[in-house]
């Protein structure tokens, strides 16, 4: 059986989303997890996400697009976004993104990741 490299938890009381991802996005992930989380996203009105990205294999390219019209619809609603990883090129990256949105961002190693909760807890 094969384990799914991408994982979604949902928490209505504490509005946090939690994603981990572990090996290559397919469209299918993308497709199980995007209409779920966009419906909990709108349920909670505003959320905080911790994206755990131990790592990170080939991307479906056709899933950028639609990342992309999602990530329009859903950034709006996270206040709080913790980018938990210790893939060296994504912290700058993140930081670009964060930079062009009102959504705080903030990078941790995976080392970090209980700090990470912490500063999401405390948002």
């Amino acid at each position: 059986e094969e384990t799914m490299s991408v994982t979604m938890k949902l928490d209505a009381d504490r509005k946090l989303a939690e994603l981990r991802v572990d090996g290559a996005v397919t469209r299918e992930d993308f497709d199980r997890i995007a209409p779920e989380f966009e419906a909990f996203v709108m349920e909670c009105g505003t959320i905080r996400l911790i994206e755990v990205i131990e790592s990170l294999g080939r991307m479906d390219l056709s899933m950028f697009w639609e990342g992309m019209k999602l990530d329009l619809k859903v950034i709006p609603h996270i206040s709080h976004c913790a980018v938990v990883s210790d893939i060296g090129w994504l912290s700058p990256l993140s930081k670009a993104a964060g930079a062009l949105i009102s959504t705080k961002l903030r990078t941790f190693s995976l080392a970090q990741e209980a700090e990470a909760l912490a500063w999401l807890a405390e948002a």
